[in-house]
């Protein structure tokens, strides 16, 4: 489920609340990413290298608009997380996909239930670091 307590982050000055981080700050992607993996017990050095290779580590463009997939642009996200086969899942558990917080924290759920799995298609961008 997603964690309770409450913080601030600013990403692309695009402020977010995020579930429990132990101090209020503003967090880059990849802080948050390290922070939340430590949360999950995931490798933070894959999560990154798995996020560079979705998204180049942005949930949002410059516009303020969603990143989306270019091949399937049900893809979102800093980890592009899939709509088709995780939006309801998400939705459940209680993470939103659409904002930065809940898209790396699904995405560091989704890693400790199968590991990186659902990220094998860009395996040869992140398996090769």
């Amino acid at each position: 489920m997603a964690m309770s307590q409450l913080a601030n982050l600013v990403t692309g000055g695009n402020p977010v609340v995020i579930p429990e981080i132990p101090e209020v700050r503003e967090y880059t992607i990849p802080e948050l990413i390290k922070e939340l993996s430590g949360h999950y017990d995931v490798d933070p050095a894959l999560a990154l290298d798995i996020a560079r290779c979705e998204s180049r580590l942005q949930q949002f463009r410059a516009d303020g608009t969603l990143v989306r997939g270019k091949k399937n642009p049900r893809d979102v996200g800093v980890f592009q997380i899939n709509e088709g086969y995780h939006l309801e899942q998400s939705k459940v558990l209680g993470f939103d996909i659409y904002t930065a917080v809940g898209n790396i924290e699904y995405a560091m759920w989704l890693m400790k239930q199968g590991g990186n799995r659902y990220w094998r298609w860009s395996q040869g961008c992140w398996g090769a670091n």
